[in-house]
């Protein structure tokens, strides 16, 4: 029997209600250490949720120290107790919240990396990679965010059209989903082609995230450098348990 989620207008993000009723079921005692949990697949026909969705929930659960994934074996509890965490996210600050974020592929193009590209991805400096460029915005509004992505070689016959229904959803469907990651955040004045895009001058102040994405073989995939106008965010470290 499917168990029904929240949908209306309002309501917590799917993957926020799954997590909540997992963590309720540890708690309860319906999960106990060394149980395996079910697998995305089974969360999928049990809640009629995606499997990012459900890859997401399962995420928030390795978060907090109560569940990890093991190769060949699933998501394996490992506490039913929640330890403090640690939790980075940059979000816009316009108080919009009810407008649609609007994400446009600009272009895909093969590049040479830089240096610290070529050496996260270890191949040679004379080999190109995909580069994908989009930005992020309101609907109807100028970009609050421009993307920089170098993806993976093992991704091959790409196309902008590919990226239509979202990044990480076509990561998705070429099994090289984003398991894990490292974000790095720094701040500095925007290059010409970040002023031209964002249509902002040379002295507006950018928070830049970089981010390394690996899969569950602990494989890069992604090398991400999101840019965003400083005046337009805000970020946020949360401790809590």
């Amino acid at each position: 029997m499917k168990e029904e989620l929240d949908y209306s207008r309002g309501a917590k993000p799917l993957y926020a209600q799954l997590y909540d009723i997992l963590l309720s079921r540890l708690k309860a005692g319906e999960y106990k250490k060394n149980d395996i949990l079910p697998t995305e697949a089974e969360f999928e026909e049990r809640f009629g949720v995606s499997r990012i969705t459900a890859r997401r929930a399962l995420a928030e659960l390795v978060a907090k120290g109560l569940v990890k994934r093991q190769a060949g074996i699933g998501t394996m509890v490992i506490s039913t107790s929640e330890k403090q965490a640690i939790k980075a996210r940059i979000c816009l600050i316009d108080g919009r919240q009810q407008n649609a974020i609007s994400r446009n592929n600009l272009k895909l193009e093969f590049r040479l990396p830089p240096k610290e590209v070529a050496e996260a991805f270890a191949i040679g400096d004379k080999t190109r990679l995909q580069y994908l460029t989009r930005t992020i915005s309101r609907q109807n509004e100028r970009p609050a965010q421009v993307n920089y992505i170098w993806l993976t070689s093992r991704l091959e016959n790409l196309s902008l059209n590919d990226f239509d229904g979202g990044l990480y959803c076509f990561l998705e469907e070429r099994n090289e989903n984003i398991d894990s990651y490292q974000d790095i955040i720094t701040s500095e004045l925007p290059t010409d082609e970040d002023c031209a895009i964002l249509q902002i001058p040379p002295s507006e102040p950018l928070l830049v995230k970089t981010r390394k994405g690996y899969n569950e073989s602990r494989e890069l995939v992604e090398f991400a450098v999101s840019k965003h106008i400083a005046s337009s965010y805000q970020y946020i470290v949360e401790n809590s348990r």
